[in-house]
């Protein structure tokens, strides 16, 4: 079943994606999008749309070392569409950014913006397009196979660990928490500790020399 065409490769991009698109759409017809705060809202709403299929796509390789099984390698077999997914969902969250800044640059500069938050997200834009531009046999074949591990596996470290950091500052420095902040800093906490498991497993089953 899980090697079915209809729940592999692009026809997974498609079931993930659409709703996502159509949630945001939907999202935008209830909010105020002529202020602000209506915009901000739009910017949150879409990275909680994107962050599961990140820490999917993080802990792929981890999951078939700790939990082999055919479930555990339809998630790596599609990896990539995960990720292709979350940087669909983070396409939204840019665009609401742009739209904040263009259109309301005063609050932007005021409220909104943080250099030390923006020292974090500007990397982590270059590196999300590059991996994806990079994830297609185009993109790929401008780089070695080294360069390409190199930026992927970089890349998906620092994206993760930006992604994550900003749900710790969440609960551990406002005071606005939800539910969902919660959730989300235990499944990329959880998503790490998968990987660092997989690394220690892999470590111990290396022959002693």
């Amino acid at each position: 079943m899980m090697r079915h065409k209809a729940v592999n490769g692009w026809a997974l991009f498609s079931i993930v994606v659409v709703p996502m698109c159509s949630a945001a759409l939907l999202a935008m017809t209830a909010v105020d999008l002529s202020s602000s705060l209506g915009i901000s809202s739009m910017i949150q709403f879409s990275v909680r749309l994107a962050v599961p299929w990140l820490f999917i796509a993080f802990c792929a390789s981890s999951l078939v070392a700790i939990f082999p099984g055919e479930y555990s390698r339809w998630v790596l077999r599609n990896r990539r569409m995960f990720g292709l997914c979350f940087a669909a969902g983070m396409a939204w969250q840019l665009f609401f950014i742009v739209w904040l800044v263009v259109g309301h640059f005063d609050y932007y500069m005021e409220e909104a913006y943080d250099y030390l938050s923006l020292l974090e997200q500007v990397p982590g834009y270059v590196l999300l397009i590059a991996m994806t531009i990079t994830s297609f046999r185009f993109g790929r074949s401008k780089l070695s196979p080294k360069q390409w591990k190199i930026l992927h596996t970089g890349g998906i470290y620092f994206i993760w660990f930006v992604v994550w950091t900003t749900y710790w500052f969440e609960l551990f420095y406002y005071d606005d928490i939800q539910f969902i902040d919660y959730l989300y800093y235990w499944a990329g906490f959880t998503a790490w500790a998968l990987r660092m498991a997989a690394w220690t497993l892999k470590r111990m089953r290396q022959p002693a020399i």
